[in-house]
């Protein structure tokens, strides 16, 4: 199992030396990809989230834009 990270979602895979990003809907795991950084991999979660339309509050790093 990998060691966990501040962003919801990721995850220090050791054996693959990458964080890596998924997020749940539903009961349904997406898996959103692996990135060097727990940064680049919370984008990669954030970007899922989107593409899959749900609740923009799931959001960590990518923040909706308020006019």
């Amino acid at each position: 199992m990998g060691v966990t990270s501040k962003y919801q979602g990721v995850n220090w895979k050791k054996d693959i030396q990458k964080y890596r990003a998924s997020v749940t809907h539903k009961g349904v795991r997406y898996e959103c990809g692996t990135a060097d950084s727990e940064r680049d991999a919370a984008i990669l979660r954030d970007k899922k989230i989107l593409a899959l339309g749900l609740d923009t509050k799931k959001l960590q790093v990518l923040k909706p834009f308020n006019k």
